[in-house]
């Protein structure tokens, strides 16, 4: 049976053009970037006779089917085992929020009866919801979400690659985008996800689109643990 893979991929960014053309050339239809530094201390850096390096980060969903070419790609086509040239992991997807937010993950792509909002079952207890918006949702999705059970959650900001999707889907959707994380029970996860596109799906103003993913295990946040 075919799923959905999500993809984090850090890399220089003096590479992110050659990565944009990577993604179109395997089919993957919408991309989201943030821009990041290294983590090699002063000191290291020094003995080792280099710059800080300022790096790029990749987010985006893989067909399970595509995985083995798409991955063979990145060492045969990117190099991306060469020292220094960047890592890259790989998460089953847990659960999709609609229609829309396949559109907007895979495009067409048939997912071979596995249904819109729930892919492979896992049995992992907690799960990672994702919600990817047009900026300056965040409130609007984090109020939608604890009317459902959540208790918090975190917002990071990223620009999507994907500027045809706009013409794709018929309205206007900024290339400019908040992602929240939000880490809840699995038998939350279907509240709260209907309760996020209700208030922030493709509907509204807030074109938001919405997958979980499975956690194995949680510290820190209590009942979850």
């Amino acid at each position: 049976m075919t799923g959905l893979k999500m993809f984090t991929l850090i890399t220089k960014r003096d590479f992110l053009m050659e990565y944009i053309k990577f993604f179109k050339q395997h089919g993957v239809t919408n991309v989201l970037t943030s821009m990041c530094v290294g983590t090699a201390t002063d000191s290291v850096l020094s003995v080792l006779g280099i710059e800080r390096t300022e790096k790029v980060m990749f987010k985006g969903v893989i067909l399970e089917d595509k995985f083995l070419d798409f991955k063979n790609g990145l060492y045969q086509d990117m190099n991306i085992g060469d020292s220094g040239n960047g890592v890259a992991v790989f998460i089953p997807l847990d659960g999709i929020g609609g229609q829309f937010s396949k559109k907007y993950l895979v495009g067409d792509y048939e997912l071979n009866g596995l249904g819109e909002k729930k892919m492979k079952e896992n049995l992992s207890n907690n799960v990672l919801i994702i919600t990817i918006a047009d900026i300056g949702n965040s409130e609007k999705i984090m109020d939608a979400a604890r009317s459902a059970g959540a208790t918090g959650g975190t917002v990071a900001k990223a620009n999507g690659t994907g500027a045809d999707m706009a013409k794709f889907f018929g309205v206007f959707i900024s290339e400019e985008k908040e992602m929240v994380y939000i880490v809840a029970k699995r038998e939350q996860r279907d509240d709260i996800m209907r309760a996020i596109m209700n208030e922030a799906g493709a509907n509204t103003n807030a074109h938001g689109v919405v997958f979980s993913l499975p956690i194995d295990s949680v510290v820190g946040i209590k009942g979850l643990e």
